[in-house]
């Protein structure tokens, strides 16, 4: 793949994913259920740039990461389930929300620690993982990239609002019975 970082969004682009981001944020809550919320959410990531994701939701049990979105990625991704206690990096990501941008430079350190399955998935060296969270607890993980190609910098800020705007939606989600 071209290793130039993809060009920045044009005014259109960045005007839907304000939009998506806004409707993540509205209040009461829009969405009728998690499969709705995260269709939203996979549509403003892929806004902000993104070119290929994976949004992961733990299982009932909080044992397993399950595919509840995917885009840009060959269709077995969506079957992909992940056992958050055999691996150290899910378990970290899973404990507290935060973000890890695996770069050239880190990327011989945190690729070797991805699943198998999904450095398989994500084989470039440019991914982005965000654990999102609702009240400290995390309920989902989110991988992305641009194709493998370098991330743009503003892609990236994007990405980083767009968690927090899925974060917001999760909680208002949550919350929406009182």
């Amino acid at each position: 793949p071209e290793m130039l970082a993809p060009p920045p969004p044009t005014a259109d682009e960045l005007a839907r994913w304000r939009s998506l981001c806004q409707d993540l944020l509205a209040q009461p809550s829009p969405f009728t259920n998690t499969v709705h919320l995260a269709a939203q959410a996979r549509e403003a990531v892929l806004a902000c740039g993104m070119q290929r994701l994976l949004l992961l939701g733990l299982d009932r049990a909080n044992d397993c990461l399950r595919v509840q979105q995917a885009a840009g990625l060959a269709k077995e991704a969506t079957s992909l389930v992940l056992p958050v206690a055999a691996n150290k990096l899910l378990q970290k990501l899973m404990s507290k929300a935060g973000q890890l941008r695996i770069t050239p430079e880190n990327h011989t350190q945190f690729a070797s620690l991805l699943p198998p399955p999904l450095r398989a998935l994500f084989r470039g060296e440019h991914v982005l993982l965000r654990s999102l969270a609702v009240k400290d607890q995390v309920v989902m993980l989110l991988v992305a990239d641009q194709g493998c190609r370098p991330l743009a910098d503003i892609s990236v800020q994007a990405f980083g609002k767009t968690s927090q705007c899925i974060e917001r939606a999760l909680w208002v989600f949550a919350n929406r019975n009182g």
